[in-house]
């Protein structure tokens, strides 16, 4: 047996001890696996770009990355304000489709910290981040730089004066133009930082900085202006931009020695670029006969314990529990079918998960089956997409995580204008860890709840913008369950992305989306800004169903329109969002940031006690609900403000080398609550192939109670890869809560360990 060999079982027989400790650990107590959060991942090819979309089935909010524009470990950092942010989510990993565009990465989630994600490639890469399709759900999209094709020879192109050598990576943020400035200096100190750029190659802000100048009164620098513009394109390799530049150069200044020189390079660059247009016309199209299979399958076990100490202060009596609160068995695949020919592509996807409890009671808790996924889809090259089954929503003006029916797409304009047809019926999966779906539905067809809509993509305009206009509606047994038009608009450009989102109800007249999010990356510095105003969750005539006791679908009908049209307005709140952050390099290894966070949900107004008429379908208002009856929805006061102040420190090689190391502190406060919280997180990579993270959580709250919790949780996790494509991990912890108010005192502790195995194939 080889050296190399003999290493490779040692670490395989490394992690199999871990995870025996882990499992030992466990046996003496767990905490609850909430529902899968990362739903999966796509690559989506553009002209300049391929992007890495990476879905959530929760609403993920974008705060802040590291590095900030190239590397090889991108460390993103999300909120997930749906969800319970004082509990560690579980692990979940998933790696890339196969592509020839980009290199091969491995996404985990979460990472660094409570709500972190990373996505680790196999070679350094330039990249952006930005987010989109904030309804309920969410995806981050990672728009990698591809290198663009360059010409069979190499274009003339005049160099810029020599300012300064190429050194470390500088700012080319256009300074702003205030009132009173003098345009002949401000024009002066762009033309000084557009050639900076240009010399060390920052050829995309030179064009940025250039065209600043140029759309400003004619001045000195005007002429220059326009003929650096020119050169910049043409470095960029934007040929077509650059001759059409030097074209409005020649109309503007036909005369002088800085003509000639433009005439001297436009003559040029039209030969190369005319020659390459023969020999690519010469060559025959590339052929493509191309069949893949890739995916994943995983089986992972939770277990745990958990011992919990009552005491009366009144009483002064005292109670002990001890029990088995986790056994669980998780299984998920993932699988890809890809066939291309030429310019049509075909794939068949089908996506699933499976858990059996060891711990319920009935049958139908024990074994609880979803089928996330299974579609088709076929698409040709710039001329039209089809996709039928089972798919991911959030699209098109559709709310829901995933809904059975088809999208069909036309290509009006290549890469400018799309058409698209969407209609199906949703399929809601809920989060909510005692939630047990009714399998059926997974296979059956119910047509009571049905939507269809179109819309439209434009762009790029201005190599920056791109947009979506929608209409949809949907039905539910003859009535309008939600009808409504939005728009989503998209910004990229020089480290500056923004998105947003506005859905309207045109149906009850109802905002039910409009939010803002913006980052802006520099240098050295990360800002993030959001805005976001919603209906939660968001108004539909199914909303009326809500606490209304054996209401099903079919308790919705034209008859009790009017009736419940009221009911879902008076019990659908309204949210509130705002966030400022930052993060910035103090340091070559050490980064600081914060945000402040408001958030806020309206309450609800005293809502009608729906009954059902015996032996009939139909709702009607119960008489005594302002008497004797017990209503499930009673009026619900809003939260009020909450606030919530967090900072960040992000260390690389600390406390050693090949480690991360990530703290957060929070303060909360609000009407409700006061709370503070603490984390701290060690990411270790020891080699290619381990990984060993340690996690601190510490917590307090008061609430206006005097009710005292306190909890501290340190976890351990570890995951080996090897045979290029097998990942084992463990992970095991201990969790301690204390809750005391003036009557009781409460103390639980808990362990909790899981372990499991991933296959990656393609």
């Amino acid at each position: 047996m080889t050296r190399i060999d003999l290493g490779k079982l040692r670490l395989a027989a490394w992690a199999i001890f871990l995870c025996g400790v882990f499992a030992l650990c466990g046996l003496l107590a767990p905490t609850s696996v909430a529902a899968q959060v990362l739903d999966h991942i796509e690559i989506v090819e553009t002209p300049t770009t391929a992007e890495i979309h990476i879905i959530f089935n929760a609403r993920a909010l974008y705060l802040r990355h590291t590095p900030s524009q190239q590397g090889d470990l991108i460390r993103i950092f999300l909120d997930f304000p749906d969800l319970d942010r004082s509990r560690r989510f579980p692990r979940e990993l998933a790696t890339s489709p196969p592509s020839d565009l980009i290199p091969k990465f491995s996404v985990t989630f979460p990472d660094q910290g409570t709500n972190g994600l990373s996505i680790q490639f196999a070679k350094p890469v330039r990249f952006r981040v930005s987010q989109r399709d904030i309804r309920s759900s969410s995806r981050i999209v990672i728009s990698v730089k591809l290198d663009r094709p360059a010409l069979p020879q190499e274009i003339d192109t005049p160099s810029s004066p020599s300012l300064e050598e190429k050194g470390p990576k500088q700012s080319f943020d256009i300074p702003p133009f205030g009132p009173g400035m003098n345009v002949e200096a401000y024009a002066e100190d762009l033309m000084k930082l557009g050639r900076k750029a240009l010399n060390v190659g920052e050829h995309e802000s030179a064009v940025q900085i250039f065209n600043a100048l140029l759309n400003l009164p004619p001045n000195k620098q005007s002429r220059g202006a326009q003929e650096w513009v020119g050169v910049a394109r043409q470095r960029n390799k934007e040929y077509a931009k650059a001759k059409t530049e030097y074209e409005l150069y020649l109309k503007l200044f036909p005369e002088g020695e800085e003509a000639a020189r433009v005439r001297q390079r436009l003559a040029s660059l039209e030969e190369t670029t005319g020659q390459f247009a023969q020999s690519k016309a010469s060559r025959p199209s590339k052929k493509i006969d191309e069949t893949r299979v890739y995916g994943s399958a995983y089986t992972y076990y939770y277990g745990g314990y958990s011992q919990t100490t009552t005491t009366d202060k009144v009483a002064n009596s005292t109670t002990n529990r001890h029990n088995q609160d986790q056994s669980l068995l998780q299984s998920a695949f993932d699988v890809t079918g890809r066939y291309r020919k030429d310019e049509y592509d075909n794939k068949f996807v089908v996506r699933g998960t499976q858990s059996h409890d060891f711990l319920a009671t009935t049958d139908l808790r024990r074994d609880i089956s979803r089928l996330r996924a299974l579609y088709f889809e076929h698409a040709s090259q710039d001329s039209y997409f089809i996709r039928v089954g089972r798919q991911p929503g959030n699209t098109g003006g559709v709310l829901d995580f995933r809904f059975d029916g088809a999208w069909v797409r036309y290509v009006a304009v290549p890469q400018f204008l799309n058409v698209n047809l969407i209609a199906g019926q949703p399929r809601q999966f809920s989060l909510s860890s005692n939630y047990v779906p009714d399998d059926p539905r997974n296979f059956r067809a119910d047509l009571s709840r049905y939507f269809y809509g179109a819309n439209v993509d434009i762009g790029p305009i201005g190599q920056a913008w791109n947009a979506n206009l929608y209409v949809i509606n949907q039905m539910v047994n003859g009535v309008v369950d939600r009808r409504a038009v939005g728009t989503e608009l998209r910004f990229a450009s020089n480290g500056k992305n923004a998105f947003s989102l506005i859905d309207y109800d045109v149906s009850y007249n109802v905002l039910n989306v409009a939010m803002l999010n913006g980052t802006w990356v520099t240098d050295k510095t990360t800002y993030t800004v959001l805005l976001d105003h919603r209906r939660t969750p968001y108004l539909q005539t199914t909303n009326a169903l809500f606490g209304t006791p054996n209401a099903t679908l079919q308790n919705i009908n034209p008859t009790n329109e009017s009736l419940l049209r009221e009911q879902a307005k008076a019990v659908t709140a309204t949210s509130d969002q705002v966030l400022a952050g930052v993060l910035h390099a103090v340091s070559k290894d050490w980064q600081l940031g914060g945000d402040v966070r408001l958030n806020r949900i309206s309450g609800t107004g005293a809502t009608n006690c729906l009954v059902i008429l015996p032996g009939s379908s139909t709702l009607f208002l119960n008489p005594n609900a302002t008497t004797d009856a017990a209503c499930s929805l009673q009026a619900l006061p809003g939260t009020g403000n909450i606030w919530t102040y967090t900072a960040q420190a992000i260390g690389t090689n600390f406390p050693v080398e090949n480690m991360t190391f990530v703290a957060n502190a929070s303060y909360i406060t609000s009407q409700a609550y006061r709370a503070q919280s603490l984390t701290l997180n060690s990411l270790a990579r020891l080699g290619q192939n381990v990984q060993f993270d340690t996690f601190v959580l510490l917590y307090h709250q008061k609430d206006s109670f005097d009710v005292d919790l306190y909890r501290v949780t340190p976890t351990a996790r570890i995951n080996y890869r090897f045979f290029d494509n097998w990942t084992l991990e463990a992970s095991g912890g201990l969790e301690k809560t204390l809750t005391q108010s003036a009557t009781l005192k409460d103390s639980t502790s808990r362990q909790f360990f899981f372990f499991g195995l991933r296959w990656d194939f393609s």
